[in-house]
């Protein structure tokens, strides 16, 4: 069986593997994967060796409006004559003044080391490559002087985030970034056609020199002796900036997007995505290690393991990344929880049904209430008890022996199943407890384990429907020749020691104590007195103002010598009939003329009933009349047996 459930358990998991593998596999949330994974850019220096001219607020307001006469960059591609490569990441599409542009011409031919870009208009998707269309060129000579050509062209992803550089959008021109470094590093080792930029961090990460200042001689040509240097504008009023991993809420200057695709280029600090045959393995593989997890351990340590392994692949996954691996931050995360949540809410429907079936099966040899008891509280199931104010009710079948030798086993065993069945049903209709079968008796009781204020109530109720219950199932019997069956109930309430008893190998959860033998007694009176049910003062004075109940006799049972008062219950005070109510009043007079020793006036009113109980008193005042009690008599019948 516990094979099978893991077994089960292990299939959740894998089908949450396998939903969650086919979402990863046709990309849904991948914008989410992207959005976690920004997270882990940055952190890092940029190199010392790239340096940006930025064409900033501070150069527009000095050199004047846009677009600047071309002869400032003829002078700073001069001023820069001792740098490795300069990028001019500025648009020289347009003519102007052709003496100046010859200039400018000039200056990137004596400078030998500068690359300005091309510009594509529009793109179009061929397969699983983006290409370029319409392209725009330098004017005039530039072109022809400059060091190298290259697009300048940015490529954003679906969400607006720049987070790549594609390579191959032309087959005539490369990338502008790769221009540059090739002059720079000139190195075999190429990148793929698309590869992720590693950012060093947030904007402004490189170091930046205001273009006014390289005019105004206000920084020392040296500084850029030998270096790598972007020209490109950082003013937000220019346009041409992009927001990209580490941006934190603002855009990156297009010209330092290049200044990172360099560095990722001369570091080699290469980032990939995690292969997709190896996030769909892990994703089995978790979700297996969960599956165990739940149905081999408590809830609370299977918990604790799953939660440390989320965390544990989420610190590895960060520390991954600095060898150049993304991991996929959504999905095995994702099945992870999901599993654990699916086995467990199978585990705890299995566990629940099997349950219900164990108590089912358990209720049959106990009362439910114990079982569901024993089900919340486990720690009760051992040996002691406890003092309880309980009402106990004992119900037997009179003559049962001789109706035994009536019948041949079968028809017997059927006869005490059907009554034994239909008894508890009314029993535990009002929430009482069947502490046990005795033979053909019943005993039970109310207010344990349960609390219920009004115990001696419930127990009236299921007396009397006990009775209406028997007349129709005698009716029942008569017609298929069984043999007619009466019982008796009796019924007191009192303090007792409730609890398990026995052995610390096997026991029972009972009643015992003095008032539960005193139940017992009544229930035998039940036969003498003629009468269906009788209670115990202690109950009446519980139940006297919903229920009619006629005043029996002052009797001192066997085992107690103190005297009671007992009484036949008879119904709910709504039920009671006229008839009913003029009897009970001439027996109650009959019985204190009875007390008072005037036997010829008790027989008086004994005679208006003439019932059983009536019957034996009016006998019991012709016996005093004859023999009269002792002296100091109080009207205490001892009752000699049981």
């Amino acid at each position: 069986m516990h094979r099978a459930k893991t077994g089960v358990c292990l299939a959740i998991s894998l089908a949450c593997a396998l939903v969650f593998s086919l979402l990863f596999y046709f990309g849904f949330y991948s914008n989410i994967q992207l959005k976690l994974s920004d997270n882990l850019y940055g952190g890092r220096n940029a190199l010392d060796s790239i340096v940006i001219v930025a064409i900033d607020d501070k150069s527009l307001q000095e050199i004047g409006r846009w677009p600047w006469n071309r002869e400032n960059f003829a002078e700073v591609v001069n001023f820069l004559n001792e740098s490795k490569v300069v990028g001019i990441d500025v648009a020289f599409f347009e003519e102007s003044d052709k003496a100046i542009d010859q200039k400018f011409a000039e200056a990137l031919k004596n400078s030998g080391n500068v690359v300005i870009p091309v510009e594509y208009m529009s793109f179009e998707k061929k397969g699983d490559r983006i290409v370029g269309n319409k392209m725009l060129y330098p004017v005039g000579e530039l072109g022809k002087y400059a060091k190298g050509l290259g697009y300048v062209n940015v490529v954003t992803d679906a969400d607006g985030v720049t987070r790549a550089v594609n390579l191959d959008v032309s087959d005539e021109y490369r990338n502008f970034a790769q221009v540059v470094y090739d002059i720079y590093w000139r190195d075999d080792v190429k990148p793929t056609n698309r590869f992720l930029l590693n950012f060093v961090g947030k904007p402004g990460s490189f170091k930046y020199y205001s273009f006014t200042d390289l005019i105004h001689g206000r920084v020392n040509k040296s500084v850029f002796k030998g270096k790598l240097v972007f020209i490109g504008a950082t003013s937000p009023d220019m346009h041409d900036d992009y927001f990209v991993p580490t941006s934190a809420g603002k855009a990156m200057p297009g010209v330092e997007i290049h200044a990172n695709t360099v560095q990722t280029m001369i570091t080699k600090r290469f980032l990939g995505n995690e292969p997709k045959w190896l996030v769909i393995l892990s994703l089995f593989i978790f979700a297996a290690i969960v599956a165990v997890l739940v149905d081999r351990l408590h809830i609370w340590i299977s918990a604790a393991i799953s939660f440390a392994m989320f965390f544990i692949y989420m610190l590895v996954s960060i520390k991954i990344f600095e060898f150049g691996v993304i991991m996929n931050f959504v999905y095995i995360p994702a099945v992870i929880l999901f599993s654990y949540v699916s086995v467990l809410a199978y585990s705890y429907l299995t566990e629940q049904k099997s349950k219900k079936k164990i108590m089912g099966a358990f209720g049959k040899y106990v009362s439910p209430i114990i079982v569901e008891q024993i089900a919340k509280h486990p720690d009760k199931l051992k040996l002691g008890g406890e003092k309880r104010n309980v009402t106990i009710l004992f119900s037997d079948i009179r003559g049962f022996t001789s109706i035994s030798e009536k019948l041949k086993p079968e028809q017997l065993v059927r006869l005490l199943n059907e009554y034994l069945s239909a008894m508890t049903t009314i029993i535990l209709k009002h929430d009482g407890l069947v502490d046990k079968y005795i033979g053909d008796a019943i005993m039970a009781f109310w207010n344990a384990p349960l609390n219920q204020p009004k115990h001696a109530r419930l127990a009236c109720l299921t007396a009397i429907e006990m009775i209406k219950k028997l007349g129709e199932i005698q009716e029942k019997w008569k017609k298929e020749k069984l043999p007619n069956i009466d019982i008796g109930v009796g019924l007191n309430t009192g303090d007792a020691v409730i609890g398990n008893m026995g052995s610390y190998d096997r026991f029972d959860y009972t009643a015992i104590g003095d008032n539960i033998n005193l139940g017992s007694r009544l229930e035998g009176l039940t036969k003498q007195y003629g009468v269906k049910i009788i209670i115990s003062e202690a109950t009446y004075a519980q139940v006297k103002d919903e229920f009619v109940a006629r005043k029996l006799d002052l009797v001192s049972v066997k085992g107690r010598t103190k005297p009671i008062f007992i009484y036949e219950l008879v119904c709910a005070k709504k039920e009671l009939a006229k008839k009913n109510a003029e009897a009970i009043r001439h027996y109650e007079a009959g019985l204190n003329l009875y007390f008072a020793k005037k036997w010829d006036s008790a027989i008086k009113e004994f005679s208006k009933v003439n019932d059983n109980p009536s019957k034996e008193f009016i006998q019991r005042c012709r016996d005093f009349k004859k023999s009269p009690p002792p002296k100091g008599w109080d009207g205490t019948w001892v009752m000699k047996t049981k």
